[in-house]
């Protein structure tokens, strides 16, 4: 194998694994259990960290505030970023079996945008 063959693999495969390590290998690439678990509870650690000193309010005062809008049964809750702050969207099915989206500021608990979907 020539030289500048060897050279350029070697160049390549240290891309690919710099590129992997940042995340960007591509659609088809996908995290091991043990790099899943990590950043989840990376994950769980900054959300700690943000709703321990009140930062953000509890998901008990969130559900309230959703269930003062919409009665029924919670589908999922996520807290996401938006722009600069944290958002908790809230998914209901309500009794007529219409699903309610309701994004909260995580902050002061104010409904910023509702929905039905369809």
């Amino acid at each position: 194998m020539d030289v500048k063959v060897i050279a350029f693999s070697i160049i390549a495969l240290a891309g690919v694994a710099g590129l992997l390590a940042i995340g960007l290998g591509g659609a088809g690439y996908e995290r091991s259990d043990q790099d899943k678990e990590q950043y989840e509870f990376s994950e769980r650690a900054a959300v700690r960290s943000l709703a321990g000193p009140g930062d953000i309010l509890s998901l008990e005062q969130i559900l309230h505030n959703a269930r003062q809008q919409h009665i029924g049964r919670v589908l999922e809750i996520e807290l996401e970023e938006q722009g600069d702050g944290l958002v908790y969207e809230v998914e209901i099915l309500g009794d007529s079996g219409e699903v309610w989206e309701m994004n909260f500021d995580a902050r002061s608990g104010k409904l910023l945008e509702e929905e039905m979907e369809e």
